[in-house]
C-alpha cells in the first residue's frame, strides 16, 4: 500500500488533531492576526493553492484585505510588493517548512525593513521557516511522507478557514468545519468504490470547476491529478468554463464540479451541458443530485461554502488515485518532482 493512499484516508485524523491544536494556538494566532492592517497568505505549489482559498476566506470574514502570493513571485518581485507588504501579516503555510522560495522571499522582505508579522504554519518541527516567524505554528502529524500532498493540504486549509471562523466568531461555519472533520472517513468509505471506477473510465485529462472560497483547492484538485496520476487537468470557475475551456471538454475529459447548491438552476444546466459534451461528470453537492450521466457524490447535509473545500479535496485525491493504476504513475515519488524545492 502507497503512502499517499495511508496518508490520504488518515487525513481525518490528522485533522482532528489540527483542531485541538489551533483552538489551544488560538490566543497567539488573534494577537498577531489583529494588529495587522491586511493579511499576505503565501506558499508554493500545493500551499499557494491554500493560500489563495485562505485569502478570500479571510477577507470574507475578517473583513481586512487580503491577498495571496507564490513564494517565488515574492521572491522575484519583492520591491513590487512593498505597499501590500507594509502593516501587514504575512501567513506563510509550508509543508516542510524549508522551501527555498519561502525562506529567501521572508529574507528580502525583512532585508527592506518592512513594518510586518510573519506567522509560520509547518508540518514539521524545527524548520527554517520558524527562525523567521513571530509566531511558529508545528503540525507534524500533517506531514506528507509521499511527494505528493494530500493531508497536508487538508490539514493547511482546515487552519486556515477554522482559525478565520474563530476569529470571526462565526459559530456556523466552525460547527460544519466539526462535522466535515468527523463525518470524513464514513464520507470516504461511502463514495470509495463510486470514485474508484471514475478512476478506471478511459478519459485523458481532468477539469475541477468551483467558485468563490474554494477555487484555490479546485486548482489543488487540478495540481493532484498532475502530480498522482499525471493527467493533463485545469481549474476553472463554473459559469465562466463556458468563456473558452468549454471548447476543449468532450469525451475524454473528466469533469469534478462543487457545487454550491444541490438545486441551483445554473448550476445543474451546466451539468447538462458538460454531459452533452460527451465528459465523465462528477458533481460533489451537499445533498445527491439526479442528472442522467452525472455522478453524485455528497456529503449528506447543508455546509457552509468553505467547509466544501474538505470533501471535494478528497473526491479529487482519490480518483486521482485510482487513474495512477491505469496511467501507472507512482504518486509516492514521481518522476520529476521533489518533496520540497530547493533552488541552487
Amino acid at each position: 500500500m502507497s503512502h499517499t493512499y495511508q496518508e490520504l484516508k488518515s487525513q481525518y485524523e490528522a485533522m482532528e488533531r489540527t483542531l485541538t491544536y489551533v483552538d489551544e494556538r488560538l490566543p497567539e494566532i488573534t494577537a498577531l492576526l489583529g494588529g495587522c492592517d491586511q493579511l499576505v497568505f503565501v506558499g508554493c505549489g500545493s500551499s499557494y493553492t491554500v493560500a489563495v482559498s485562505g485569502a478570500l476566506t479571510a477577507w470574507l470574514r475578517l473583513k481586512k484585505p487580503a491577498l495571496a502570493l507564490p513564494a517565488g513571485d515574492l521572491l522575484l518581485h519583492t520591491e513590487s510588493y512593498r505597499p501590500v507588504l507594509e502593516g501587514s501579516a504575512m501567513v506563510v503555510l509550508s509543508r516542510s517548512g524549508e522551501t527555498s522560495e519561502v525562506i529567501r522571499a521572508l529574507e528580502r522582505v525583512q532585508e527592506m525593513g518592512v513594518n510586518h508579522k510573519v506567522l509560520g504554519v509547518a508540518c514539521k518541527e524545527g524548520s527554517a521557516l520558524a527562525n523567521h516567524s513571530d509566531c511558529i505554528l508545528e503540525m507534524p502529524w500533517a506531514f506528507d511522507h509521499s511527494v505528493c500532498q494530500t493531508r497536508t493540504v487538508s490539514c493547511l486549509y482546515l487552519f486556515c478557514v477554522y482559525a478565520a471562523a474563530s476569529l470571526a466568531g462565526d459559530k456556523a461555519l466552525l460547527a460544519d468545519l466539526r462535522s466535515v472533520v468527523a463525518g470524513g472517513p464514513a464520507f470516504m468509505n461511502a463514495h470509495e468504490a463510486t470514485l474508484q471506477a471514475v478512476g478506471q473510465r478511459d478519459w485523458t485529462h481532468a477539469v475541477v470547476l468551483g467558485d468563490g472560497e474554494l477555487a484555490g483547492m479546485c486548482d489543488e484538485g487540478a495540481l493532484a491529478f498532475k502530480e498522482i496520476c499525471q493527467v493533463p487537468s485545469n481549474a476553472y470557475h463554473l459559469l465562466d468554463t463556458r468563456h473558452g475551456p468549454m471548447v476543449l471538454i468532450g469525451k475524454q475529459t473528466l469533469v469534478i464540479a462543487v457545487l454550491s447548491c444541490a438545486q441551483n438552476k445554473l448550476e445543474l444546466d451546466m451539468l447538462r451541458d458538460l454531459v452533452a459534451k460527451g465528459a465523465t461528470v462528477v458533481a460533489y453537492s451537499d445533498e445527491p443530485i439526479e442528472i442522467p450521466g452525472v455522478v453524485s457524490v455528497s456529503f449528506g447535509q447543508k455546509l457552509a461554502h468553505p467547509a466544501r473545500g474538505l470533501p471535494a479535496i478528497a473526491v479529487c485525491q482519490l480518483i486521482s488515485y485510482y487513474k495512477s493504476f491505469q496511467t501507472g504513475a507512482n504518486p509516492d515519488e514521481p518522476d520529476g518532482l521533489s518533496p520540497w524545492i530547493v533552488l541552487g
